[in-house]
């Protein structure tokens, strides 16, 4: 029996009173170390709310003693003192009763997790085992939720790396601007890694260029396969020395265009925004 099997066991045979004692002693600790990260209170309450929620939607069921962990919450929803029955229906209601259309709330558990230290990652997932076991029992369903907890899925450590390499295999990609609020879209296929960050250049006569001095928000779209890479963030312009040489060495016969006509280069890198590579069939992998 592997030590993961083995603290189920031990939790599921905790007896009601200890079983209370350390849920809450946990919850004040997760809370706590949540409020620490978030700049307002309100945010790590719902946090905190959304794990116990999912640790009890992990498989579709709320049972009795589930019920009453969470009827303080269900109450505070209907505003009355609710009995088993109407707390189901509510459960029912936030789609709880279907894992699948409460994965949002997971990846979003998984994003959390994989941003803060080890020590409330282990307090994060224990709390939502304790909310799997409190009912005598963790199913085969809960274990694998929380498996997934344990090892969120990652592309690779650096999210930049992870972009390039998409970048790389699609070869070309599009920039989507806008112009009084209609958007604009043009094929690029330059770009740069350096220190950690990717760098793309355009010709500062260009309209695009005029587009993101004015409305620097914008998107990055490519294509590998069945897998589109999402990136948006704010456009930011660097002067680095270090770029045209890179650039002519990739493309020697633009740079010599761009010297002989007296045009320049305008190097933007992305900063802020998010990214994600979403496959057709639905699935939604957050890089950042």
């Amino acid at each position: 029996m592997s030590d993961f099997d083995s603290l189920c066991k031990k939790l599921e045979g905790l007896d009601p009173e200890t079983f209370t004692k350390i849920f809450n002693e946990k919850s004040v600790d997760v809370l706590s170390k949540l409020v620490e990260l978030s700049t307002d209170g309100r945010d790590a309450l719902t946090a905190y709310i959304e794990f116990i929620l999912a640790a009890a939607a992990a498989d579709g069921v709320m049972s009795k003693q589930e019920f009453a962990l969470l009827k303080p919450f269900f109450d505070r929803m209907a505003d009355k003192d609710l009995t088993y029955e109407e707390g189901v229906e509510i459960f029912k209601s936030l789609g709880l009763d279907q894992p699948e259309a409460y994965k949002k709330v997971i990846d979003n558990m998984v994003d959390i997790i994989g941003l803060v230290d080890d020590d409330l990652k282990e307090d994060i997932v224990f709390l939502c085992l304790l909310v799997c076991a409190i009912d005598g029992e963790v199913s085969q369903k809960e274990k694998d939720w929380i498996k997934q907890l344990l090892e969120p899925p990652r592309l690779v450590s650096d999210p930049i790396k992870i972009i390039d390499k998409f970048l790389s295999e699609a070869k070309v990609f599009t920039l989507a601007t806008s112009v009084n609020g209609q958007p604009k879209m043009r094929m690029l296929g330059l770009k740069v890694r350096l220190e950690g960050r990717i760098f793309f250049a355009v010709g500062t006569f260009k309209d695009v260029y005029k587009q993101l001095q004015e409305n620097p928000k914008c998107e990055i779209l490519a294509s590998v396969g069945t897998d589109f890479l999402r990136w948006d963030g704010t456009a930011a312009f660097v002067e680095d020395p270090r770029l045209l040489p890179i650039v002519d060495n990739l493309m020697p016969d633009i740079v010599a265009l761009y010297k002989e006509r007296g045009w320049q280069f305008g190097f933007f890198t992305l900063r802020g925004g998010s990214a994600e590579i979403v496959s057709v069939d639905g699935t939604h992998r957050r890089i950042y």
